[in-house]
């Protein structure tokens, strides 16, 4: 059993792959929306393109466009379906004395809002859309790329005052790398590609969550 060389106190979650089982939480938000055809459209166009994930989150986010940012999507996110033990994993490791949170790539703020109240995590940080007169707007106010997601948890620790050798990672693709980086300890779970599994201290092929639980101990 490989574990951590130090006592971990933090860890980072991704959310498509890890948390949410699939390549993407939005699309069924985008379907109970009815918002799919949209959804399959630009990201059809974005495979075909070959876009970057920077282009990816900006195109993306043209689907949201009219859409409220007043709570209305927020009992939708609540009820989607998560990766097995998802939310087990995650009581779990709060009851074992870690602080625990997501980071992705995949959404907005307007998604990851209900979905930490939903699972009680202790930070959720993502893309930043923006809004006109209560929607969105189409625009893009910060995105949520690799480098961004290492700066993002970093920021964290250093707002908490915890030391960056008590973070841990958990994710599934190469934007995850440079959060393996900043971490003490990282897990590709399910990941995606040779260069995550060799850029994390261990592996794991599940398609329950619960399996990165033995790799850590009650604090």
């Amino acid at each position: 059993m490989v574990m951590p060389d130090k006592d971990i106190e933090v860890i980072a979650l991704d959310l498509d792959g890890v948390l949410f089982d699939g390549p993407s939480a939005v699309q069924p938000l985008a379907s109970r929306l009815g918002l799919e055809q949209r959804f399959l459209s630009i990201f059809k166009e974005a495979a075909e393109k070959q876009y970057g994930l920077h282009q990816t989150i900006t195109e993306g986010a043209k689907m949201w466009i009219g859409v409220p940012v007043d709570g209305t999507l927020d009992p939708l996110v609540e009820d989607l379906p998560l990766m097995k033990g998802a939310e087990e994993t995650v009581t779990t490791l709060r009851e074992r004395g870690f602080r625990v949170g997501c980071i992705s790539s995949g959404v907005s703020q307007f998604f990851m809002k209900p979905f930490k109240n939903r699972l009680k995590l202790d930070f959720a940080f993502s893309n930043i859309l923006g809004e006109e007169d209560g929607k969105h707007d189409g625009t893009v106010e910060y995105a949520m790329l690799a480098k961004q997601k290492a700066e993002s948890v970093l920021r964290y620790l250093e707002n908490e005052g915890i030391a960056q050798e008590r973070l841990a990672s958990v994710g599934d693709g190469e934007n995850d790398i440079e959060m393996f980086a900043v971490s003490e300890f990282s897990i590709a779970f399910n990941p995606q590609t040779e260069r995550v599994k060799e850029a994390a201290d261990i592996s794991i092929q599940s398609k329950d969550l619960r399996a990165i639980l033995p790799h850590f101990e009650a604090n």
